[in-house]
């Protein structure tokens, strides 16, 4: 267990005791978990939700009812760290901007600067009028119902069983196709959200387009990455921006837009440069050795249907699973009348023409810091060492690189995360020590190998059915799509020529901020005015709420009860957290407003609709686990601890019930909970690393890539059937091109433009401004920190452009691209790459009723656009660094 001692863990892996199963260690005597009571102080559990992460353990400070403080807990996993937006959780609770009771619109013209001219009601009035209006849709056709969800309120047990209940398939992800993350952590690691560093050993770490932690704050990332580069690992950062990570490291500057060039060029280099790989790991871990046909397939057996590899040593085909001499990793052979050649051999051939040189003159990195990089890389990964943690030897590979959204949000995106994979394949570190892990579910079922010998796709690497006609996010036609708000406008605003066969009715806003946070903004006020009924589950007056008909106030996080699973981090892994499983506990304080718990506010809904009880009700679904979501949000619920389909129960009722689902241990209770805060016990080490569950070649990775190739052939066939054309695409040569089982340079929608649009914009969080989850944008101790930070909210440009387009510090300036422009105060640095323009946050927009300070600042979002001939048809993601122009505006005055 954790050592009883006043202070930070500084040293946190020294004082845990993994054999131990539970700790119960807490800072603060626990109190009462009624705020209310006046006269007094007390100290609540916490559970901070002010940025996506969600998960830092906090104490609430209340005097006579009153909450004064919010710090970390010095418990896993942030361990007595809080950021500067945890800190300010404070005013999230007591921001007058907040909504406060329930409201009708009584002015039937919607605009973000129109007065809606809101009726107070009661709850019970305005729940009434709700499930009336939804149960009229749902006795005329349940499709007509739309949930939009957003990380603004991801908190929610009930949002995915209340629209199962209901009938709808139409969930609309707020913001996601500004985030199209998931393809090839799905695909390689069987795992999601993302693939992360092993911090806890990585030696040699290169990250593209992606934080770790420190660039938005976040404590858990931070705190390993700040170890990492203590314990002595370099780290690479590949970037247009010199950002906070950039300063603890290398940084090496590239034209945005441009990461698949580099990519592909640092493979190209340790392929044909450096000349060595981890052969064994691709003979034995990857499908490199597979024979393909000359159709791209794979030869299969004519008795078995399994894939073949040759032996060399007797100089056949054989199934992947049977003996062998010595298998062929590289060559051409022939197998019949049949020519073929192994996965790896076409890879290698692919990659011929994309020398460091090449990759030079696209991104601007120097050919010999690709080559550099490509041998320090290999040289850091220790190819043939092994590493014994806990009698389990595993291989040892001390090296990683990552992308993230700023170099998938391409078109070709979806290849550079799948190139990044393969150059950790060459290396062979994935899902071992050092390497690139998944960050998600840890256990034999995430490399599980399918009847090819390969890991079967987890996730949005798992396509969906081919469902004609579509639902309205139009993922018939990408299967492996993340969400798609911008393909629901396009089809809401052409039903016939996107299929669609019914109306959408209603719209079901929860958490989620369709119009600011996506291309064209204004495209989504204007789908929202030709929705009839749009209801809001709301805490503050945003773009969407002001659309409304209705508005059902919620709580802020802090007045919301909440038992929580602990899921792996986004940023990175080591054993600070990676091989914990715990429940988190937040303690409510009491309610300042008329206002009610989100879970609750669809409790009601569905009795009202008549939806709540019984087989294929909200409680029916919730009792399922039908979807990773619900798990993740922490119920998994287990014989003999399910719902009773036919009675009503509270939300403390269902908690209770969450607890001992989980089982941790004998007698553990929600009294354990509320006591300590947590309940956790540390799994072994070793079961971190999900090679431990299918070690030697017990599964295989796609390193080519058949996959996509596989999907790009059944859609192909699904159109033909149906008679369809790809909707919004007049060649689909531009979808079916991303396709491709090797991967190949893809120039993004913004290479060959006009030469006026002769730079790119680009955008990053802060640590002000990560997300706007706690309202971020308009808290006021968060403002007086942003707004004395010179390089936010502003338009950066390094010295040398500014000069040459006579522009000086200070000066204003539109920032135009094909798609939209805005205007802000220029700032000059070196800290940016020549052909970027840099434009932090997702500052700017507002209404008519919302915080001042959401209206500030440059909204980066308007430069951006969606049509479909520009987006990853993979992963639909949306393009995120535009091709723009200048227009000096004049100086200061």
């Amino acid at each position: 267990m954790f050592k009883k001692r006043k202070g930070a863990y500084d040293n946190v892996l020294s004082e845990v005791d993994f054999n131990e199963n539970v700790f119960g260690y807490s800072t603060y005597q626990w109190q009462s978990s009624d705020p209310s009571v006046e006269g007094d102080q007390q100290v609540l559990h916490g559970l901070c939700r002010m940025c996506m992460q969600g998960d830092c353990a906090t104490s609430v400070h209340l005097e006579d009812g009153v909450v004064v403080k919010v710090e970390g807990r010095e418990v896993p996993p942030n361990y007595g760290s809080l950021c500067p937006r945890g800190n300010s959780a404070t005013m999230n609770l007591y921001n007058p901007y907040r909504v406060k009771t329930p409201l009708i619109r009584t002015n039937p013209e919607k605009g973000l600067e129109i007065d809606p001219k809101w009726k107070e009601v009661s709850w019970e009035e305005a729940l009434d009028y709700t499930a009336k209006k939804l149960k009229e849709v749902r006795d005329e056709d349940p499709r007509g119902l739309a949930v939009c969800e957003g990380w603004g309120n991801r908190e929610t047990i009930m949002r995915i069983p209340f629209r199962l209940a209901f009938g709808s398939p139409n969930e609309i992800g707020a913001h996601g196709s500004l985030c199209t993350v998931h393809y090839g952590t799905g695909l390689i690691h069987g795992n999601f959200p993302i693939s992360v560093v092993d911090l806890e050993h990585c030696d040699y770490h290169i990250t593209l387009g992606r934080s770790i932690g420190p660039n938005i704050a976040t404590v858990p990332g931070t705190r390993k990455l700040t170890k990492a580069l203590k314990r002595g690992m370099k780290l690479v950062v590949v970037d247009p921006r010199s950002s906070y990570e950039a300063a603890k490291g290398e940084w090496v500057p590239i034209r945005p837009g441009t990461d698949l060039a580099f990519l592909l060029g640092l493979a190209h280099s340790i392929i044909f440069d450096v000349q060595k790989y981890d052969i064994w790991f691709l003979k034995n871990r990857t499908n490199g050795p597979y024979l393909i046909d000359s159709q791209g397939d794979y030869l299969r057996d004519e008795e078995t249907g399994k894939p073949m590899m040759w032996d060399l040593t007797d100089s056949q085909a054989k199934t992947f699973d049977a003996e062998f001499g010595e298998v062929a990793l590289e060559g051409s052979f022939s197998v019949g009348k049949k020519e073929v050649k192994t996965g790896f051999q076409l890879i290698k051939e692919g990659f011929l023409e994309y020398t460091p040189e090449w990759a030079e003159s696209i991104s601007t990195v120097p050919a010999q810091d690709i080559r550099r990089i490509a041998g320090e890389f290999i040289e850091h990964a220790r190819i043939g060492s092994t590493i014994e943690i806990e009698g389990f030897q595993f291989p040892y590979r001390p090296v990683s690189v990552n992308t993230e959204r700023n170099v998938m949000n391409h078109r070709g995106g979806t290849y550079s995360d799948l190139v990044a994979k393969i150059i950790n394949m060459l290396a062979g570190a994935i899902e071992v020590p050092g390497g690139c892990l998944g960050c998600g579910y840890r256990g034999p079922q995430a490399l599980a190998p399918g009847p090819d010998g390969t890991m079967m796709p987890g996730y949005e690497a798992k396509d969906r059915p081919f469902v004609f006609p579509p639902d309205i996010g139009m993922h018939t036609f990408y299967p492996n799509s993340h969400t798609t708000p911008h393909l629901v406008a396009h089809a809401l605003s052409d039903p016939e020529k996107y299929y669609l066969t019914y109306e959408v009715k209603a719209w079901l806003n929860i958490g989620g901020n369709i119009i600011k946070y996506n291309a064209n903004p204004e495209q989504y006020v204007n789908m929202m005015r030709k929705i009839p009924f749009s209801v809001s589950i709301a805490y503050h007056m945003d773009e969407p709420t002001i659309m409304s008909d209705v508005v059902l106030p919620e709580h802020s996080f802090m007045e919301r009860s909440r038992v929580a699973p602990f899921w792996p981090q986004h940023q990175a892994a080591s054993y600070e957290v990676h091989a914990l499983q715990m429940l988190q506990r937040r303690q409510p304080v009491k309610p300042i407003y008329n206002t009610m718990h989100v879970d609750d506010i669809f409790t009601e809904l569905a009795e009202r609709i008549g939806i709540l009880y019984g087989e294929n009700g909200m409680y029916d679904y919730l009792n399922k686990d039908v979807d990773y979501i619900i798990k993740e949000n922490g119920l998994n619920l287990r014989e003999p601890y399910l719902l009773d389909l036919n009675q009503k129960h509270t939300l403390a009722e269902i908690h209770e019930l969450q607890v001992k689902s989980w089982k941790f241990g004998e007698g553990e209770t929600m009294e354990d909970l509320e006591r300590d805060g947590h309940i956790a016990k540390w799994q072994p080490k070793k079961t971190a690393y999900n090679y431990y569950y299918h070690p030697g070649n017990q599964t295989r990775h796609e390193f080519y890539i058949i996959n996509l190739k596989k999907t790009a052939d059944q859609l192909r066939q699904n159109l033909e059937k149906h008679q369809i054309q790809f909707p919004g695409v007049e060649d689909d040569s531009l979808v079916f091109d991303l396709y491709k089982p090797v991967p190949y340079w893809v120039p993004s929608s913004e290479f060959g433009v006009s030469e006026e649009y002769d730079l790119w914009a680009i955008n990053w969080k802060t640590p002000y401004y990560s997300s706007d989850i706690g309202g971020v944008v308009g808290n006021p101790w968060l403002a007086e920190i942003y707004k004395k930070d010179p390089w936010e909210a502003v338009i950066c440009l390094n010295s040398a452009t500014a000069e040459t387009k006579g522009i000086k510090d200070g000066d204003r300036v539109t920032v135009e691209s094909r798609y939209g422009s805005l205007e802000g105060l220029v700032r000059i640095s070196e800290l940016f790459h020549p052909d970027a323009v840099g434009i932090s946050g997702a500052y700017g927009m507002g209404t008519a009723q919302s915080n001042p300070l959401s209206k500030e600042g440059p909204l980066f979002n308007r430069l951006l656009t969606t049509k479909e001939d520009t987006l990853d048809s993979v992963s639909g993601g949306i393009e995120i660094a535009p091709c723009v122009r200048l227009i000096r505006k004049g100086g200061l005055s």
